[in-house]
């Protein structure tokens, strides 16, 4: 009799091992979960007809999100963790109370961990006014704008284990202290979206609902002074038909559906791309009976954006690749308006990926003296356009001042000296700057002598280094 049992076990052990690759000839998880990307089948030649040697490595790629019954094994172990320890089978889920879930990556901010330095907040605002600047010098209006995140504004959800707060410092109220002070031209959503009694984000998405969306069009677009229809008086519709990107990716065979709000701004607009879903990184759409030509950098907050903000320009194009090329970008599209918008949790972009934009030239300035440090200087093509040599350096002076903001001067192929504006750069070596120039007058096989000016409160100084 034991003989059976363990013969009986062996078989079902077997059976268990060998149903997700069995069951991939009749029953393949064809479909990515949540925000995957959908991983096609890998060829076993080359475009050129030879071997290819990665072909195994990719096919154990393509196994992993392929293998049958996939879904059905992230769901329950989904509802076995959730229900009985209260916690996220993946590490892009944090579970909250009565249902709710949020995103891994805005725990940081939630906690006040690994904030920005001042230092590096005051270079935020800097790139900021330098995209500002050059808005201006073509003709184009500029707003920025962050989404809250969604533990910002509805924390009472967040479970018991991210009570213990690092600090009460959070990069929001950092830039809003120095956005304050600037010219740059700041839409603060965090006030209208926290003063509304009624909530505005999804219980079991990221990302606020329709509703949230029509606060924040209105809020941008009157402080833009653009013509537009606030829906105040449109017919509303409320269905029971949104599921969320997070309900996806923890809960993928029975995610359950959320109500939204629809207003009827998509009969106002027709796309001009072939556009399959708010979602894709290229949009553009066209209004004849509104007024104005938009360029909108937006991330996945934007989705629910597209509809309102195409319903009030006459043309608009909305992107969401990340760094922008802004001047590729105005000189093929010519718009009168550029919004930025950026979620909380990605503040850091503006540091860390600053949009691609030539330097901007300036004289060369009178300086008031030197400050000693240490500079590890890179030249070499952009790594994202070919028009572009990328100049960047790690910058290690202890008396520069938090504030500090960088100049090159720096030969061009003629020998005629030129200084340039930099944008303020946080990398993983450390923090700097970087610059891009045009590299049909500075190759990035080129030799160059480069001196660094900093600029902090009491004027312009040298970097000996």
């Amino acid at each position: 009799m034991k003989k059976l049992l363990l013969i009986a076990f062996t078989l079902f052990c077997v059976v268990v091992c060998l149903l997700p690759s069995v069951g991939m000839l009749f029953n393949p998880t064809d479909k990515p979960i949540g925000n995957e990307r959908q991983t096609p089948a890998p060829s076993i030649t080359q475009k050129d007809g030879s071997f290819n040697y990665k072909y195994f490595t990719e096919l154990g790629g393509y196994y992993e999100k392929h293998f049958a019954y996939r879904p059905e094994m992230i769901q329950t172990d989904a509802d076995i963790q959730s229900k009985c320890f209260f916690t996220s089978n993946i590490d892009t889920v944090v579970v909250g109370n009565n249902d709710w879930l949020y995103y891994t990556s805005s725990t940081d901010d939630y906690l006040g961990k690994n904030t920005l330095s001042g230092g590096e907040i005051s270079g935020v605002k800097h790139n900021l006014e330098i995209i500002q600047s050059y808005c201006r010098a073509n003709g184009v209006n500029f707003l920025f704008t962050v989404a809250p995140n969604k533990n910002t504004l509805y924390p009472d959800n967040m479970p018991y284990t991210y009570s213990a707060k690092v600090s009460g410092t959070h990069n929001r109220d950092l830039l809003h202290s120095v956005l304050e002070d600037s010219e740059v031209n700041y839409c603060n959503l965090f006030e209208p979206l926290s003063n509304q009694d009624e909530t505005l984000y999804f219980a079991r998405d990221s990302h606020w609902n329709n509703k949230g969306a029509l606060l924040a069009y209105n809020t941008i677009l009157t402080q833009l002074n653009q013509p537009h229809d606030d829906y105040s008086s449109a017919e509303v519709t409320r269905r029971k038909d949104f599921t969320g990107d997070l309900s996806n990716m923890l809960y993928p065979v029975s995610s359950e559906p959320e109500y939204n709000y629809y207003y009827g701004a998509e009969k106002n607009y027709s796309y001009t791309t072939d556009t399959k879903s708010v979602e894709d990184t290229l949009i553009q759409t066209a209004n004849p009976n509104a007024s104005g030509k938009l360029y909108m950098y937006r991330d996945s907050f934007g989705n629910a954006l597209v509809p309102f903000f195409a319903s009030a320009y006459n043309s608009a194009t909305f992107t969401k690749s990340f760094p922008m090329n802004i001047r590729q970008e105005f000189a093929s599209d010519k718009p009168d308006t550029f919004v930025m918008e950026l979620v909380e949790r990605n503040i850091k972009w503006l540091i860390t990926m600053p949009p691609m934009l030539p330097a901007p030239e300036h004289s060369i300035f009178k300086t008031e003296g030197t400050l000693e440090g240490s500079a590890a200087v890179k030249v070499k093509p952009c790594d994202y356009a070919a028009e572009y040599t990328q100049f960047s350096a790690v910058i290690d002076s202890p008396d520069q001042g938090s504030d500090a903001e960088y100049y090159i001067t720096v030969k061009d192929q003629s020998g005629a000296e030129k200084t340039f504006e930099t944008f303020s750069y946080k990398s993983e070596d450390g923090n700097g700057f970087i610059a891009y120039l045009p590299a049909e007058q500075f190759p990035s096989e080129g030799s160059y002598e480069i001196k660094i000016l900093v600029k902090n409160k009491d004027g312009f100084y040298e970097l000996r280094s």
